[in-house]
């Protein structure tokens, strides 16, 4: 199913790169619905990603609004590196297309770090080249054709593995890059650009990247003020963006176009595109999507400040303060439902050495690694992790089955034994000890089996380290 999946996949990117978009989305819709029925949260997260894109790629942006809310859940539950940074460039999208520049910009930059970290050609070879878009909405030009090069070069690299999407990311980079030479005055080049689009042998096949080619013409025309002929790009663009329902890049064309009507003092015209525009920005009103996107950022903002009261900032684990809070809760939950509870107590061995040596940044990422090894490991159990402290982490598990919480110590205890840091092409193996206290259905009481479990910490340490040691009360 894994392997049927990443075929999935990879069908509906090239299904995308050569326009076929409708058909993409079928399948990015069916396959969405089999990951999901199969607990297959990689494969599922990419197919979620991909099919926010194509209702982008279709104008669909009330679509993409709706999916986010869903899409952000299962990206902060199941997701990876590389899902945040898909993520990242989904929210640059949506920002844009209501219009709060700000945000647009500090998401692509957020999607440029992820990508960078991860090498990702195709992700940067995009998101440089929206970079460039935005650096020129901003105005400012040097910056724009900064991200256009960066872009065209990682768009070089990329053809040699998908030559398909690098012929489409040269026509969006050109694109981007045509407005730039015609804010400059340098004319020739952008038409140069823009023709290269348009003589494109794929461009029939992608409608968005069309109508920014003849946008870019009227743009061209209009600043050469050749008037009449802008009038004419500036239409086809419009009639080809409501062709198929983008009403985001209609709207902004339509403006574009009574400024040279205005110019032109063509009466009946500026009537007839100020009604239609009028119409158009009355129903988008009533999809209201600004608010929809206004209110998504509020709820972010309320969960960071929720999520920095209960969480530690250096791991994102729970933080102290969870045992004080929260904890209750979630014994009471295990009492009610007769689950055993497992708590398990765990630190580095020789930890302090790590930052004697290497200095307090090394120690960090030895702390976020064991964070990390910790939760992907328990990632489909009901647990939760704590950091206590320095490098002390606390697990809490609970399960129907004693022998399950068992078994599961001592593999979890195993699977932290085989992390290590890679630094500098050298390698710095974990040593973990762990303690660990088992309940018998009757003692729920946090503080006795903490005290045990650590308790048999010391013990795991004095039995030679990179030890455990479990027991029951």
């Amino acid at each position: 199913m894994e392997l049927t999946l990443e075929e999935l996949n990879k069908t509906i990117m090239e299904m995308r790169t050569k326009g076929r978009l409708t058909e993409a989305l079928n399948l990015a819709e069916q396959g969405l619905l089999v990951a999901l029925e199969n607990d297959n949260y990689k494969h599922g997260l990419d197919l979620f990603y991909q099919k926010i894109l194509i209702h982008h790629a279709l104008g669909d942006t009330l679509s993409m609004v709706s999916h986010i809310y869903d899409y952000e859940a299962c990206c902060q539950q199941y997701g990876t590196t590389k899902d945040f940074m898909n993520y990242y460039l989904v929210m640059s999208l949506i920002y844009d297309l209501v219009g709060v520049r700000e945000k647009t910009v500090e998401m692509t930059k957020k999607s440029i770090e992820y990508a960078t970290q991860l090498k990702d050609i195709k992700m940067l070879v995009r998101c440089h080249s929206n970079l460039c878009y935005l650096e020129v909405e901003n105005g400012c030009y040097k910056e724009a054709l900064e991200a256009a090069l960066i872009a065209r070069k990682y768009n070089h690299m990329l053809a040699k593995s998908l030559p398909e999407l690098a012929k489409l990311q040269d026509i969006r980079i050109n694109n981007n890059l045509a407005d730039v030479y015609i804010l400059e005055g340098d004319f020739a080049m952008g038409q140069a650009l823009l023709d290269h689009t348009l003589n494109s042998d794929i461009i029939e096949n992608h409608n968005r990247e069309k109508v920014a080619a003849l946008f870019g013409y009227g743009f061209l025309y209009e600043h050469q003020q050749q008037l009449e002929e802008a009038v004419a790009y500036y239409k086809q663009a419009i009639a080809l963006a409501q062709s198929y329902g983008d009403n985001q890049i209609a709207k902004k064309v339509m403006r574009m176009l009574l400024n040279v009507l205005y110019q032109l003092d063509y009466r009946d015209e500026i009537f007839d595109v100020q009604r239609a525009y009028i119409e158009l920005t009355e129903k988008m009103s009533a999809d209201n999507l600004l608010q929809q996107v206004m209110n998504l950022e509020f709820n972010r903002q309320k969960e960071k400040l929720e999520k920095r009261a209960l969480y530690d900032p250096l791991t994102g684990v729970l933080n102290r303060h969870f045992l004080d809070v929260e904890l209750h809760d979630w014994l009471k939950d295990a009492r009610t439902y007769q689950q055993f509870v497992g708590v398990i107590v765990l630190d580095i061995d020789y930890f302090k050495a790590y930052n004697d040596r290497y200095g307090h940044l090394f120690g960090d990422m030895v702390l976020q690694l064991l964070a990390t090894g910790i939760r992907d490991f328990i990632r489909n159990q009901e647990a939760v992790i704590v950091r206590y402290g320095g490098d002390e982490f606390i697990v809490c598990l609970r399960h129907h089955t004693k022998q399950f919480i068992y078994d599961f110590i001592k593999a979890l205890h195993g699977y932290l034994l085989t992390l290590k840091l890679e630094q500098q092409n050298d390698s710095y193996p974990l040593k973990i000890s762990l303690g660990a206290c088992v309940n018998d259905l009757h003692n729920y009481e946090y503080l006795q089996l903490f005290k045990q479990a650590d308790r048999n910490l010391y013990k795991a340490k004095n039995n030679g380290r990179a030890n455990f040691v479990i027991s029951s009360l």
